[in-house]
């Protein structure tokens, strides 16, 4: 009963091959923090400076609620919060057949009247009320309104007007026995927090998330091939060996590797077609393999070398089946760490269906330091 193979696309997660790849990319990650730190730093340099809205002048105002004693509950109003002021020093009621004589608005613009600051675009009851915020922090006698608007005086103008507003509300609502106005701050220009370092460091942290993410996401889907047992269990051939690249020292545990496999499943007189699976155009992936097979085991070997010979993707050539009608089997020389997955799956699918004998594969410049740290040599 032949194995199960498994494709590249659903096998088993080799969890230390994954890792140590990881390792080998460990750089991109301090890359995309600091990345993401500098385009974090420009938005917000952007939206905090070079577009920032206009600055608003600030100014509070501390009035003391006075309230009336209500005979009903036996006790003084306390119905009053911070909620309940924001409307009642915004509200309108210009709809009403009469005017009230204790609207807070009212009072407001009209103070600004006597001020100068008749209702012209600048200064719109629109805008007065958008510039008004009431509010009770804790004690309910207590009040805080505050004026915030991007022209200063209007800001401080705007406060007279109101905190005199508030005052004569509190002489005309039974509510009140009377509204002080404690005192005003200065006008200034408003005080916005600067969070570029929190900015910076968030960036920082979104780009380091985001490239181990990715960096996970890519190794998962990953077809290439690190390590001869994931070959193996994938394509369900033996790997004879590994050979580093040209110009690199072969190391001994694995040059013996490749030479006891050889020795045991091959003659002098067998005939062997090397076809990579990277050779897209040409031969030139195969010849070079041909050339460091022989190169790193021919001594060894002495005279019992098998002819090994270079040949095109079957693609390629309209004489494949007569050249592989000619060897006794082919060889498969896989490049480590190249994404070449799915096209060893259709090389080795084609070779079955032509009847040809696939020995096994080599895979070729291997990392030597990787496969040493995976296998703990």
């Amino acid at each position: 009963m032949a194995a199960k193979r498994e494709n590249y696309d659903n096998e088993i997660l080799n969890l230390r091959a994954f890792y140590l790849t990881l390792l080998r990319k460990i750089w991109i990650l301090p890359l995309f923090a600091v990345i993401g730190a500098v385009v974090a730093g420009i938005i917000y340099f952007l939206a905090n400076v070079v577009y920032a809205p206009a600055r608003n002048y600030v100014t509070e105002s501390t009035l003391y609620l006075y309230f009336a004693y209500d005979e009903n509950k036996g006790s003084e109003v306390d119905a009053y919060n911070a909620y309940t002021w924001n409307i009642l020093v915004k509200d309108e009621d210009t709809d009403l057949p009469i005017k009230t004589k204790d609207n807070i608005l009212d009072m407001t613009m009209e103070n600004l009247e006597k001020a100068g600051y008749h209702e012209v675009p600048g200064v719109s009851r629109q805008v007065v009320k958008d510039s008004l915020n009431a509010d009770i922090p804790s004690d309910v006698r207590v009040m805080i309104l505050t004026v915030s608007n991007p022209d200063k005086e209007l800001s401080g103008a705007i406060a007279a007007a109101a905190g005199e507003a508030l005052v004569k509300y509190g002489d005309l609502n039974d509510a009140f026995t009377q509204i002080k106005l404690i005192g005003r701050t200065e006008t200034k220009m408003e005080l916005i927090p600067d969070r570029m370092g929190v900015a910076v460091i968030l960036g920082a942290l979104i780009g380091f998330i985001i490239a181990t993410l990715g960096l996970l996401i890519i190794r998962s889907m990953d077809d290439t091939v690190y390590v001869p047992e994931d070959a193996e269990r994938r394509y369900s051939l033996p790997v004879l060996g590994v050979l580093s690249s040209k110009g690199q020292e072969e190391p001994s545990f694995f040059r013996n590797e490749l030479l006891l496999v050889f020795k045991d499943k091959f003659k002098a007189n067998n005939k062997i077609a090397l076809i990579s699976a990277d050779d897209k155009d040409g031969i030139d992936n195969a010849k070079r393999a041909a050339e460091r097979l022989t190169e790193v085991i021919g001594n060894g070997l002495a005279g019992e070398m098998p002819s090994v010979n270079a040949m095109p993707l079957p693609g390629n050539d309209n004489e494949s089946r007569e050249k592989l009608s000619g060897v006794d089997g082919v060889i498969i020389p896989v490049k480590m760490g190249e994404h070449n997955g799915a096209m060893t799956e259709h090389l080795i699918s084609l070779l079955n269906k032509l009847g040809c004998k696939i020995y096994g594969i080599v895979i070729v410049d291997a990392d030597m330091k990787f496969l040493s740290r995976y296998l703990g040599l």
